[in-house]
């Protein structure tokens, strides 16, 4: 039986993709629907950092 776990992102990977979401978009403001989008970005951002630092996504 095959253990097919992935790796959830590191706060590098994640913040390396809230800078391209946000290059993307430079020089305007964000829709609902793309805060939305970076709310979560920064959400799982902020959980990994937890994770890494304190060993607890809480």
């Amino acid at each position: 039986m095959s253990c097919n776990t992935i790796a959830p992102p590191t706060p590098e990977q994640l913040n390396d993709e809230i800078r391209t979401f946000l290059t993307a978009r430079r020089g305007r403001t964000l829709t609902s629907a793309e805060r939305g989008v970076y709310e979560r970005l920064r959400a799982a951002w902020l959980a990994a950092e937890r994770q890494g630092r304190y060993g607890t996504a809480a």
